[in-house]
Parts: structure tokens; sequence; C-alpha cells
């Protein structure tokens, strides 16, 4: 009887998880954790409830929910009516340097038949993800053509990269040595960039992405910005780097992307920087489930898919590297340097 109540448990819990996300959205609108924060210190029901920006009038109702926000570890309790933040709570503070609140906005904003509808992934031909079997055409021109959605976007990617850079800094320093300029392909808003030329002020960066991404971009002095199209141009650099770009495309758009770098860096000391998910690195390690997720998010909104070790150094092998070297960082991704 345990074992089945055990699978049974497994069951019910993959039935139930969307709570976990419309939980989350609940905390993030109420400003739950922030409210916390300010208050600097372990908050009461009552304090919490005065605060929100919605009547609590239904206190009941208020500590259901802080309990479930306990049980799903992302506040602590004594009790039931005094809470405090945790560890894992400064991703879902507004004002925190790693916050994931964009990211999360950007999941929530999204249309749930985009996960709902199978049909597109598995029998339409000619559309390359169900995102763009949906909406009539790619992420990238839906974006282009609605402003708060690029918005919404541009900042996810940024608060990704505010947590991924510094691991990758201090991970993979040697990988920047010897380094004079960078391009930051597909770069957004410049926030890895801005990181790298913090970080090593000798290097030169700059940032290439789609003029309706570049036009947002705040006039940075420490990073070059150039709009266009990666599949056509790339910018001779010493280096080159991608963070989370080339999960979005099949194998044979990322050989194309991966010959363009290679012509745009120098044959003897030249490299690309590819900061992505490497599926089978840590097998087992508590971020894998994460992982796992990302390959079906990409396959639903950009067509494209997280790789195994194997399958990057085919990549990179095809589009004439010479030898590709893998790091694990203290991140989601991983880092893949590929050389001239």
């Amino acid at each position: 009887m345990g074992e089945e109540l055990n699978d049974l448990a497994l069951v019910w819990g993959h039935i139930v998880a969307f709570l976990d996300s419309a939980v989350l959205k609940w905390v993030l609108d109420l400003g739950i954790a922030d409210i916390i924060q300010r208050r600097g210190g372990p908050t009461t029901l009552s304090q919490l409830s005065s605060s929100l920006p919605v009547p609590a009038r239904n206190s009941d109702n208020l500590r259901r929910l802080m309990r479930y926000l306990v049980h799903l570890r992302l506040l602590s309790s004594q009790g039931e009516d005094l809470y405090w933040l945790t560890s894992a709570t400064k991703f879902i503070l507004s004002g925190e340097a790693k916050s994931l609140v964009p990211f999360a906005r950007l999941t929530q904003q999204g249309d749930y038949n985009n996960c709902l509808e199978l049909g597109p992934l598995l029998e339409e031909k000619g559309s390359k993800s169900t995102f763009e079997a949906l909406n009539g055409e790619d992420m990238w021109s839906y974006a282009a053509k609605h402003a708060e959605f690029n918005k919404l976007f541009n900042e996810a990617m940024a608060s990704d990269a505010r947590i991924v850079m510094p691991a990758l800094i201090d991970g993979c320093r040697d990988i920047f040595q010897g380094i004079t300029s960078m391009v930051d392909i597909g770069g957004g808003t410049g926030t890895a960039s801005r990181a790298i030329a913090k970080a090593f002020p000798h290097i030169k960066c700059s940032v290439l992405d789609l003029p309706h991404v570049i036009e947002t971009i705040p006039n940075y002095p420490e990073v070059e910005q150039v709009a266009g199209d990666m599949f056509s141009f790339v910018p001779h650099n010493d280096a080159v780097m991608m963070t989370k770009i080339l999960h979005d495309w099949d194998d044979e758009d990322c050989v194309k992307i991966l010959k363009r770098c290679k012509e745009a860096i120098p044959e003897k000391g030249g490299k690309v920087v590819i900061v992505d998910i490497v599926m089978d690195i840590e097998e087992g390690h508590s971020i894998t489930h994460t992982r796992y997720a990302f390959d079906v998010i990409m396959m639903i909104y950009t067509g494209g898919k997280e790789r195994s070790e194997e399958e990057w150094r085919k990549l990179l092998s095809s589009a004439g590297f010479s030898r590709c070297e893998i790091t694990v960082i203290n991140a989601l991704q991983s880092a893949i340097v590929g050389y001239g």
C-alpha cells in the first residue's frame, strides 16, 4: 500500500502542479515578499494584511495562502501568523539584483494554449514551434510588432543574465584572458556584455541584436551597439559570446550561426563563448528538472532544443571549430567554448 500511495502522490502532484505557478503569480501581484522585506524582519499576518494592495477581509484565506507559500519553501513561518523570507526569496523580490520576477512575468503572460496544443508539435508541417503555429509568426517577428512583449522579453533575458554572468566570470576568468574585443550576439539590452566590460576593462565589448531590440538600449558608453541579423553578419572580434541563443534554433541553423562566428574571429586565438544548458552535466542535481523543462519550453516556443555534451561538440565540429571545452558553472547553464 505504501508504494502505491507514493505512486498516487506522484501523479496527483503533477495534476495539481499548475497551482504552484498560479500561487507565484498571486505572490508577485500582491507583493507579499516585498512587503516582508520592507518591514525588515518577521511579519505577522495582520501586518501583512494591512499592507496588501487589495483589502484582505478574509484572514483565514490569507493564512491558507501563506501556509502554502511556506510549504513551497518561498517563506518560513513560526506558528501560523509570523512569516519571514528564506534564502530563495531573493529571486522573487522586485528590487534585488538577482530577481527573476521579469522572467516569471514573461511566463505568466504567455498564452497557456502554447503549452496545451500538442498538435503543432507532432502533426503540423511548416511550423517550427507551437507558438508559430498558433500566432502565425515566430517569436522574434511577434516581438518586433508588439512593444510590450518585446520589453518584457528583454527584461526577462536581462534578469537571467544578472544571475548567470557572475557565475561565468567567477568560474571561467581564464576564458577572457588574451581577448581584446568581444561581440555579444543576441545580447539584448546589453546586461551580459556590460558585466564583461566591467569585470575585464581591457575588453572592448559590443552587442549585436535585431533593430527592434537595439533601439530600446540606453546609450551605455562601455558597450557598442550594432543592429543586424546574426545569420548574415557578425562583426570581427577576438571572441564571440552567445548567452541562451543557440538553444532557440535547430541544428542546421546553429551550424549556420556558428560558421558566421568562426568567420568573424581570428584563426589563431579566436574563440566562441556559448553560455547554454548542457543536458547531461551533473545529472541528478536539483536543477536537472529545470533543464529538462527548458528543453520542452524551447520545443514549444522557438522550435529549438537543449543539448547534451556530445551534441554541443558535434555542432562546433560541424561548424569547423578545432576543439571544444565545457565548464560547469554555478548556474542553470554551462560555459561551452569553441576554439578556432
